[in-house]
This record gives structure tokens, sequence and C-alpha cells, in this order.
């Protein structure tokens, strides 16, 4: 079996229960800030001390108190006010499909994706999974989904494993891949370009 993973030991990890801004619902902004770790790329600054604070309370103050949840908001914020001279850092696409997301990690590229780990859903960084085919994809169309055996994430609000979450820490949990495709994924998100 192979294992993909682009944080093996969670110290990329950001979790949204200790932020100062909205704990109980800024997932995406603070699962972006994770994603944006793993890759080493600069973490928006500004008078908070946590990134996924500052990016927040930029989005809410420029685009309103709802855009932190707008995928096309985080990217604006990020690609035009806290990285211009990267520019584009994020987007514009938005859909994807899992073998898609899945290839991006091969290369290096975590992905931001939502999921319905909550009604209403949820925003994870997916950073890696387990595979049974040991080649190295050159396409996304080379993944094979049926030989995926586990989806691992970074999940900012905790671990859900179990069907409730039982800890605040969501460091590299990993889900069965077929439950994850089939009741979680939504194929919805960002990948971070370096």
């Amino acid at each position: 079996m192979r294992e993909w993973n682009l944080d093996p030991a969670g110290l990329h990890y950001y979790s949204q229960r200790n932020n100062q801004i909205k704990p109980s619902i800024r997932c995406k902004p603070t699962a972006t800030v994770c994603g944006m770790e793993i890759l080493g790329i600069q973490l928006p600054s500004g008078p908070y001390k946590q990134p996924e604070d500052n990016l927040t309370d930029y989005m809410e103050k420029t685009y309103g108190p709802n855009s932190p949840e707008d995928w096309p908001s985080i990217e604006k914020a990020i690609n035009e006010h806290f990285l211009p001279q990267n520019k584009p850092v994020i987007g514009p696409r938005w859909n994807w499909t899992i073998r898609e997301a899945l290839f991006g990690i091969t290369q290096g590229i975590p992905f931001i994706g939502s999921t319905w780990l909550t009604k209403p859903g949820h925003v994870v960084t997916i950073i890696g999974f387990t595979t049974n085919d040991e080649s190295t994809p050159r396409t996304w169309q080379e993944i094979d989904f049926d030989q995926v055996q586990e989806i691992i994430l970074h999940d900012p609000y905790g671990d859900r494993t179990s069907g409730e979450y039982t800890s605040q820490s969501g460091r590299g949990n990993r889900y069965p891949a077929v439950f994850f495709y089939t009741r979680l994924w939504r194929g919805v998100g960002i990948q971070i370009k370096r």
C-alpha cells in the first residue's frame, strides 16, 4: 500500500476552535490557511495573532460579513490583497472531481474542500490518501479510485471519524475512501498554486 501525505507529522494543522473571530463557523478561512502553510506560502498578516483571523477580518470588513464562506471572496482576498505579487494563487475554478483533487496531492498540492461532515457543510484540508496502486500517476485520469483505501485530511473543527466530534484535534483524520466519496464529498473547493 502506498501513502501520499503532505503533512504526515501534522505540523501544519490549524484549528478553528481557537479563532478569535467566529470560531464555530470559520472553517473555510482556517482550512485555506492550513493549505497555504503546507505549501510554505506567506500567511495573511494583520492585527490578529492568527493568520486565519487576519483573513476573516479583512474579508468581513472589505466584502461583507458572510464573505469568509465564499470561495470567490477568498480567492480575491488572497490573490489581490495578501499576495498580489504571486497572483493568482487561488482559483478561479471551484468544481473538482475526487480524482483531480487526489492527483493534486500527488503533485504536492493540498485540496481545500467542502464536505458534508456537518449538515450545513464543512470545509477541510485534504492532505493525502492511501492506495493499493503503487504507481505514480502522470495525469488525474490515472488515479484509480477503486484502489484508494483512505482519504487523509485536517479537519479544523476536530475528529469526527466516529460519526460525531469526539476530539478537538482534527489532525490527520482518516476516512474510508468509498464512505468519504459517497457520503462526504461535495466536489467544491480550491487548489492553492505555488
